[in-house]
């Protein structure tokens, strides 16, 4: 693997705009600059947060089971290919993604095209998305404000998808080509400002014995597995409990659905930093703090069907109570950094969203969603018995 990457530097190492959005620590001196070269990336950001979590809730109606599957999938794990897109493109990787981004959202809105064109599509739009993220936050979780401070940027993308999704007159083709549309500003925005990369780094062994890569593969996946709950778990449990009369394309979710994507967002934004001060405060408790945080997450995944989440009122305890248990994520991030694992962690993320997607998809329910929770607990428990001793001497 390739240990790192890049051109002559053109921005100061460490600064991409999402660690500044409630940055913690100054600017160097010797290489500052100020908000008007962020500017373009804080832009970039918000829209392509917007463009993917749009698509992700969508997928539940307007793809098939595979297709959304695989969009769910590459959307994280497409950071495979981020070494390759380094060396060849180098500065200009982030152009590159973009563009596969808003070609693979063009292709989606193309009826008729078959299987093999849907997957396609998936698989550019995806890997886009994953790349651009990854390469602008590289940097957000080196000091865990930084890691919450991510979290927030990219939930501030989600809750305009939540009110993108709540447009009555969207089709599927308008609504993809909407989204290469906006995609492909992003590409003429960053055309003329290539992004240093000598400062990203994609090395997957960096001297971790086996059981701490084995232990952040897991804790990726039941990452991933949680923050697909709005995208999967809810819209799904929705369609087959609250909607079990007639055939399945006549199925539709409720308008009020976007307004669960920007709850979810709206309360992990609040929440994400008094919650991470929180789990400071508990001392030598806090890992029994994170764990309760998480297992109350899956547990929520696990059996919505007790909150009647079919319904309004339901969905909305519902939500708000997994947001609040996501919110424990973000210190896990901040681990991943010190133990050298964020980018495997990464693309794990994406095996758990798309193993969320199948058996949501797959599975009949209550299965599937005990199936999730229940996966998730496990990952997440492997992960601390592997690194229990080292995660220790971090705090």
């Amino acid at each position: 693997m390739i240990a790192k990457v890049g051109l002559r530097p053109r921005v100061a190492a460490g600064k991409f705009p999402v660690t500044d959005i409630l940055k913690n620590t100054p600017l160097d001196r010797t290489s500052e600059y100020g908000a008007s070269h962020n500017l373009h990336l804080i832009i970039i950001r918000v829209v392509t947060a917007v463009t993917l979590f749009s698509v992700l809730g969508e997928a539940n109606v307007w793809l098939d089971t595979t297709t959304n599957t695989v969009l769910a999938l590459g959307y994280r794990f497409g950071l495979v290919l981020l070494p390759l897109t380094l060396v060849l493109m180098g500065a200009r990787s982030l152009v590159t993604a973009l563009a596969f981004m808003a070609v693979g959202a063009g292709l989606l809105s193309v009826e008729g095209g078959g299987l093999a064109m849907s997957l396609a599509a998936a698989c550019l739009f995806s890997y886009g998305a994953a790349v651009s993220g990854y390469l602008i936050k590289n940097v957000a979780a080196q000091t865990k404000r930084g890691a919450a401070n991510n979290r927030v940027a990219m939930n501030v993308g989600s809750l305009v998808a939540g009110l993108v999704i709540m447009i009555p007159f969207l089709t599927p083709v308008t609504f993809f080509w909407g989204v290469a549309a906006l995609v492909a500003v992003c590409v003429f925005i960053a055309i003329p400002r290539p992004v240093d990369t000598s400062t990203i780094h994609v090395k997957i062994f960096q001297g971790q014995s086996a059981s701490t890569l084995i232990a952040w593969i897991l804790v990726g996946t039941a990452m991933g597995m949680m923050l697909f709950g709005v995208f999967s778990v809810l819209p799904q449990t929705i369609l087959k409990s609250g909607l079990k009369s007639g055939p399945a394309s006549e199925m539709a979710l409720p308008g009020w659905y976007g307004l669960m994507i920007i709850l979810n967002s709206l309360v992990v934004v609040i929440a994400q930093v008094p919650s991470l001060k929180l789990i400071e405060k508990m001392g030598r408790y806090r890992m029994a703090a994170i764990f309760s945080f998480v297992f109350m997450g899956f547990a929520l995944l696990a059996f919505p069907d007790l909150f009647y989440v079919h319904t309004l009122v339901g969905a909305i305890i519902w939500v708000f109570l997994v947001s609040i248990a996501e919110c424990a994520f973000g210190h896990i991030d901040y681990y991943s950094v010190k133990q050298k694992t964020m980018f495997i962690k990464e693309i794990c993320i994406g095996l758990g969203a798309a193993l969320t997607v199948g058996l949501m998809r797959s599975v009949p329910l209550p299965y599937s969603s005990i199936l999730v929770g229940a996966a998730g607990v496990s990952f997440t428990l492997a992960w601390w018995l592997l690194t229990r001793r080292q995660l220790s001497a971090f705090d």
